[in-house]
């Protein structure tokens, strides 16, 4: 009977380990339950403004050719906070919205203001545009979730340029997790750099950061060509560009940063017009 007992208690607590759903391991959604399923369907258009104050409108941008990324969020969410460095790393890895691909957070929580949204990127390293309440944030969710199987909180969509939605692709996230969904896309998704024995191409290290006067970069040429660098602000705008001749396989460029305002930035490294790196760099005094 003992052994009887010891063995429907390991089972019992193998099931709760290994039984858990997605939706169990997802900050809980409070609104009315959508239990109809659409895995794929074509996106409905909606625009949001993010909190600096930028007005985006889907629809215009798919048809610019871009991919728009959605991650469904809110700011006192503990897997959308613990989740948040993967999404940063994947944005940042794909051009920081420069390139093929726009991401966007989108926030439904009425308490979710402009100025606690910010404070929840500053909190958590998350640098692309958000929009809440105040920008169209409720609106927009209830457009995106209509007729999906939506399970909590983050969720995360994409969405081709041919308005294809793939609702809730991937969860928990992991940093190439998404890529199938954006070659689907035909977005690119930087070089590849994947092969057995390949060198990384791009940024090797970037310091000192945050920096005050002076970043130095350390990187490494993919095509052994002259290399640009680039600066953009966190609403796109290009403030620095500079070319380099290679000259060894792996070089330090020192790049002015004192007439700067304080604030966060995007280096970007280019070469023969393909995107290589992308870093993010916080200039503070």
């Amino acid at each position: 009977m003992k052994t009887f007992l010891v063995i429907l208690l390991n089972a019992a607590i193998f099931i709760s380990i290994h039984g858990q759903s997605g939706a169990e391991n997802r900050c809980p959604y409070k609104g009315i339950p959508i239990t109809d399923t659409r895995i794929l369907s074509l996106a409905d258009d909606f625009t949001i403004t993010t909190t600096d104050g930028i007005t985006r409108n889907l629809y215009n941008t798919l048809d610019s050719g871009k991919t728009v990324f959605i991650d469904l969020f809110y700011t006192t969410c503990y897997y959308c906070q613990i989740y948040a460095p993967i999404i940063e790393e994947i944005y940042l890895n794909t051009g920081a919205g420069q390139e093929d691909i726009e991401f966007w957070g989108i926030s439904n929580n009425l308490f979710d203001t402009n100025w606690v949204i910010d404070q929840y990127k500053l909190d958590y390293d998350v640098s692309n545009p958000c929009a809440g309440p105040w920008g169209g944030g409720t609106t927009a969710f209830s457009i995106i979730v209509d007729g999906q199987n939506f399970q909590g909180f983050p969720t995360y969509c994409v969405i081709c340029p041919d308005r294809t939605l793939f609702f809730d692709t991937v969860y928990p996230p992991t940093v190439t997790a998404f890529d199938p969904y954006f070659e689907h896309c035909e977005a690119s998704i930087g070089i590849d750099d994947k092969a057995p024995g390949a060198v990384k191409a791009g940024i090797i290290s970037i310091y000192p950061n945050p920096v005050k006067d002076y970043l130095s970069l350390d990187i490494r040429s993919k095509f052994n060509d002259q290399v640009t660098i680039e600066i953009f602000n966190t609403i796109g705008n290009n403030i620095f560009k500079s070319s380099y001749k290679n000259s060894s396989n792996i070089q330090t460029l020192s790049i002015p940063v004192k007439d700067l305002p304080d604030g966060a930035y995007f280096i970007k490294m280019i070469e023969k017009d393909q995107l290589i790196d992308t870093r993010k760099v916080l200039v503070l005094r």
